[in-house]
């Protein structure tokens, strides 16, 4: 077992949750009292926190924090909240605002930008990078929170950041060889079109680039079957991190068991994350903000339990994750467990036609080779019955015959999938946009809708 933190990864399950339980009423207490935010929150809501004394209290007696609420707070500040006067304040972290809703500010002192990289180096560690080694960053540096933080992650774990996010695809495979490179960061989106680029290039990582040992990706669900042949082209362990501005960085990532396994039958399924307990306190919630059961998908609520500029008390994070029992890793640690992959918008679901449909369960079908990247549209048509296209692109050099027969099979397999016929477009590569950061595939342009689906906060 890769060790990280010998401390943590060696408490059992009952030193851990009491641990937790203990720093969760002393978060709450501390955010009450020092926070502009949660004086403003709790007051409104008549939370005495001096009265909570156990997490089950907390449950019970402290409301869930949303953005809108934060966004509401930030309208009561100097500058409508752009220009806290804390003297110390030391960094502002924005959101990246993708959701539509705006961006929340979050200040930070020096006790957050000291320990900012800290999380990330577990999934880095666990992963079996070492000191010295080489991690390729491909994620865009002008997100506020994201290029400081991927920095200190690599400075908090000894490894040398290769710094891609302003190179070409191209650039980025001739650097992976040059500087030897142990792991890639990126999206799954980005990763899946530098795999392409790869095949393209007659490259074969597996083989002729022995240094490789992890894939990080974050930012998007992703079908297990597209991890397991990532993982098989590239001949590394294909891991996952989740985190965010709130958390101040990773919450939860895999161990060195990584983000995908096989079955009883041999067929890719999605491993298991971790949640960093000590760290950050994560709830998973249904609808009516009530803990779902081990086994069931939630929305993810989150409590950061070390002290900062800007706390994060049951914040409701918009994103869904599933729920496993703990121990569903087998890797001993007690951390809490959840699915590997499945992390998606609560808000990405789309009603087409009378059918539920998540874009995760699209991209699972779409995103595997040849195509290199898709977009979505429903919409009227000119009789008023609801539509949906999706734009492909295939990688350069797919021959004629696959792009002439793919789009049917792939019409058939969504079908199957979500229930829902689709009509497929093809374009060519060049056509399609790039994302480096945040995918956001999907239009709502029905004539009853006027807001985008399928946003990030």
């Amino acid at each position: 077992m890769s060790v990280a933190n010998p401390v943590v990864e060696r408490l059992t399950r009952a030193d851990l949750r009491a641990f937790v339980s203990r720093a969760v009423v002393a978060a709450v207490r501390r955010a009450a009292a020092t926070s502009p935010l949660y004086a403003w929150f709790y007051g409104r809501a008549g939370v005495r926190p001096e009265l909570l004394s156990t997490i089950d209290e907390v449950r019970r007696h402290v409301p869930l924090l949303s953005k809108q609420d934060v966004l509401a707070f930030q309208q009561t500040l100097p500058g409508g909240g752009a220009t806290p006067t804390d003297p110390a304040v030391r960094q502002l972290h924005l959101t990246s605002g993708t959701s539509g809703a705006g961006r929340e500010i979050y200040p930070r002192d020096s006790n957050d930008l000291a320990g900012l990289g800290i999380p990330g180096a577990y999934e880095y560690l666990w992963a079996g990078l070492r000191p010295g080694d080489r991690l390729m960053l491909t994620i865009p540096y002008s997100q506020t929170m994201a290029g400081p933080y991927f920095q200190e992650t690599c400075a908090a774990a000894g490894l040398v950041p290769v710094n891609a996010f302003a190179g070409s695809t191209a650039d980025r495979l001739r650097d992976l060889y040059r500087f030897a490179c142990a792991g890639i960061s990126g999206t799954p989106s980005y990763v899946h079109r530098l795999t392409l680029e790869a095949r393209e290039q007659g490259l074969r990582p597996a083989t002729d680039l022995p240094s490789l040992r992890a894939v990080f990706v974050s930012g998007e669900p992703y079908g297990a079957g597209w991890a397991h042949d990532i993982g098989a082209f590239w001949g590394a362990t294909v891991c996952e991190g989740w985190g965010a501005t709130q958390t101040l960085g990773v919450a939860m990532c895999t161990c060195e068991h990584g983000a995908v396994l096989l079955d009883a039958d041999g067929a890719p399924a999605h491993g298991v994350l971790h949640g960093l307990d000590h760290r950050c306190w994560i709830e998973v919630v249904g609808p009516d903000g009530t803990p779902v059961e081990p086994g069931q998908t939630g929305e993810i609520v989150v409590t950061t339990l070390r002290p900062g500029g800007q706390p994060t008390i049951r914040f409701r994070m918009a994103d869904r994750v599933r729920l496993l029992e703990p121990g569903s890793c087998g890797c001993g640690r007690a951390l809490s467990c959840y699915a590997a992959g499945t992390i998606g918008r609560v808000d990405d679901m789309i009603k087409i036609r009378g059918m539920n449909v998540w874009p995760d369960a699209v991209d699972a079908v779409l995103l595997r080779s040849p195509v290199v990247d898709y977009r979505g549209r429903v919409y009227s048509d000119e009789r008023g019955r609801e539509s949906v296209e999706v734009t492909i692109a295939f990688a350069a050099g797919t021959p004629p015959s696959a792009v002439a027969d793919h789009p049917e099979r792939l019409r058939h397999a969504v079908r199957q999938a979500v229930g829902v016929t689709v009509d497929i477009r093809v374009v060519d590569p060049a056509d399609m946009p790039e994302e480096q950061f945040k995918s956001r595939r999907w239009r709502d342009e029905r004539a009853v809708r006027e807001a985008p689906v399928g946003s990030h906060a």
